[in-house]
């Protein structure tokens, strides 16, 4: 096909051969005009002649555009796209061609199937592996775009030990309509049996049809063998759609609980029962990087530098009946949405699982008063509980067209706020469980948390369109422009005890904060923390500002002045720790280990709050936290 020393456009010369296959060849190539190595892949003229041919051809040509929309560092980087002739000695003669050719980045490495071939890999690197594949995902899912061909061979390593994902010839644009469809449809198997997701062998690929297959090649990356034996792709097939995997732990013993689960989720039959997107998903994986090499269990959580003081019914603070905490389910384990309410004084759970969600609850809170707690879920719903009974108020208030992943109650406990990945916010009324006027529009990509200021005159909310938008609730109308600064997606969202100031946090790492009346930035952004920060609460006496970051920590500032205060609160060996929303404007911090045990802890003071939750394996989505003396404690 092609020559070493062949020329494309005047400026790549072919060097060397690096790989080929049925549908064409990878080539090492020099760009005599940068003076760097790149790679240059190229398909057949004798992939297919006639209409397959040109399926061929336009195949490669949409790989090409729909691989340079994505700019990610996990991702092959294109550089150029051309064409050059080529003669085919089909049937004998020299006729010649245009061949299509893509130019990339050349990467020095090892593709994982070379690993694998080795036999199953460290924990800890599947782990970190697999978290850099999801933060691929993700940015490929934002932009529309699904791979649908997840595997061994479309993964390198490159020489210092990073991830890049390759090969997007049978991605798919998620909202191109059916001629996509019918490129990869017609005469191409829409990606590889042994990986592929029940949904995707039916012909209907979502974005977690990628986590499914990125489920199949964790499984082999840390048991040496697939989830599904089949000696063809008939039978593979098959397995997908109805067999039910083993656990990893009953193929490699050495394997841990929390890799069963977290391997098992991703290997759902039904996409909402797996983990909602691939950037939660990155998340459990780093989760499960931090553990040592050490499986011996932990005897107890550990406190850091909280003291035991306040730990049940006989010591100062925190009394039976006194407080309420609700938890979700860990979200990487328990797909059902339930959510369980807690005492923290005895550690005891309150009355039973709250059940009606059909899928993981990204968000809940309780009104100010503690009688309400509205919790918003991946089953597109928002419900609305009795605290009192455990029993759900209305029907599920419908009306978002997909998840809904935060809710917010005004301080008189009359309006609800919801948000989710239909880019719009609803209003409800607690009251009637009716909507109140029509969606709030403006936002352009998910809207990810919601709250309203102390005094009940702002909603603000905050977006993966980076943005952070102000609206007047009462009459369903944005204020002013929206909020500018973050570089990634804004994610947490809090206001100030006095309403003046609001902070926002996001996927760039810092806390912003804004002045209220002005909608102006407030000093400089917050910097310390060295990963997404999630979410923040400030103190009843606004003198402290309290964030959560996937860095691990929890750190403490000075809202009026930007100053980082004191020794951050990190995660236990193993787990994780997390902000805690309470109603009365407590700061609580919820640590999460490895066992599944959660201890509260209060930040002002630094004392424990109450006895540890046994929450379960995994990391509660959120906790949230409201004072209810006269709430009864029925019996166990």
């Amino acid at each position: 096909m092609m020559r070493r020393d062949q020329l494309l456009g005047d400026r790549y010369r072919l060097v060397r051969l690096v790989g080929e296959g049925g549908m064409g060849q990878v080539w090492e190539a020099q760009d005599k005009t940068l003076g760097r190595p790149v790679a240059v892949k190229m398909i057949s003229p004798l992939a297919g002649g006639g209409s397959r041919g040109n399926q061929a051809r336009a195949r490669f040509l949409r790989e090409a555009r729909l691989t340079a929309r994505l700019q990610h560092p996990h991702i092959v980087t294109i550089h150029d796209l051309g064409e050059t002739d080529a003669a085919s000695d089909a049937e004998g003669g020299a006729d010649p061609c245009k061949v299509p050719y893509l130019v990339m980045e050349l990467i020095r490495g090892e593709g994982l199937n070379a690993i694998l071939h080795r036999g199953p890999v460290a924990l800890s690197d599947a782990a970190r592996w697999g978290a850099q594949m999801c933060d691929a995902l993700a940015a490929a899912h934002e932009t529309g775009i699904l791979h649908r061909d997840i595997k061994p061979s479309n993964i390198l390593l490159t020489r210092s030990d990073a991830v890049k994902i390759l090969d997007f010839g049978v991605a798919r644009a998620a909202d191109t309509g059916a001629t996509a469809d019918r490129l990869t449809r017609t005469g191409f198997l829409v990606g590889t049996p042994a990986y592929m997701a029940p949904e995707q062998a039916r012909g209907f690929p979502e974005p977690r049809s990628d986590l499914y297959g990125l489920g199949c090649l964790l499984f082999e990356m840390i048991t040496g063998r697939l989830p599904f034996q089949a000696p063809d792709a008939l039978g593979q097939l098959s397995a997908h759609l109805v067999e039910q995997p083993p656990a990893p732990s009953s193929v490699a013993g050495h394997i841990p609980t929390a890799w069963d689960q977290l391997v098992l989720t991703l290997l759902q039959k039904e996409p909402e029962r797996r983990h909602p997107d691939a950037a939660h998903l990155a998340g459990a994986l780093r989760q499960l990087a931090r553990p040592s090499e050490s499986t011996v269990p932990a005897t107890k959580v550990d406190t850091g530098p909280f003291r035991r003081t306040v730990c049940g019914p006989d010591t100062p603070g925190v009394r039976p009946g006194e407080y309420l905490v609700a938890t979700t389910g860990p979200w990487n384990v328990d797909t059902s949405g339930n959510v369980r309410l807690w005492d923290p004084a005895t550690g005891r759970p309150v009355g039973q699982p709250l059940t009606g969600h059909s899928a993981v609850v990204y968000d809940l809170k309780f009104s100010f008063d503690g009688t309400l707690l509205v919790t918003g879920s991946g089953d597109s719903s928002v419900r609305l509980w009795d605290t009192a009974t455990g029993k759900p108020l209305f029907p599920p208030l419908t009306g978002h067209v997909h998840a809904v992943v935060g809710v917010a109650v005004s301080p008189d406990g009359r309006l609800l706020a919801s948000g989710g990945r239909d880019s719009t916010v609803r209003l409800w009324d607690t009251t009637t469980g009716m909507p109140v006027g029509k969606p709030l529009n403006g936002h352009t990509d998910t809207v990810v948390r919601a709250a309203f200021s102390p005094d009940g005159r702002l909603l603000a909310t905050t977006c993966r369109d980076r943005t952070v938008r102000l609206w007047n609730p009462v009459r369903g109308k944005q204020i002013g422009r929206p909020l500018t600064g973050h570089t990634a997606d804004s994610e947490g969202v809090a206001f100030s005890p006095d309403s003046r100031l609001l902070a926002t946090t996001g996927r760039d790492w810092t806390v912003r904060l804004w002045d209220t009346a002005t909608r102006k930035p407030f000093g400089r952004p917050l910097r310390g923390h060295t990963d997404t920060v999630w979410t923040m609460a400030f103190s009843p006496d606004g003198r402290l500002l309290a964030t959560t970051s996937e860095d691990g920590t929890v750190r403490l500032w000075d809202p009026a002045t930007g100053r980082l205060l004191d020794q951050p609160l990190t995660a236990p060996t193993g787990g994780c720790v997390t902000l805690v929303n309470c109603s009365d404007g407590r700061l609580l911090a919820a640590r999460t280990d490895q066992q599944g045990t959660t201890q509260l802890s209060d930040l002002v003071s630094g004392q424990l709050f109450g006895e540890p939750l046994a929450t379960g394996i995994g990391t509660p989505v959120w906790a949230a936290c409201t004072p209810r003396t006269a709430l009864p404690i029925p019996a166990r």
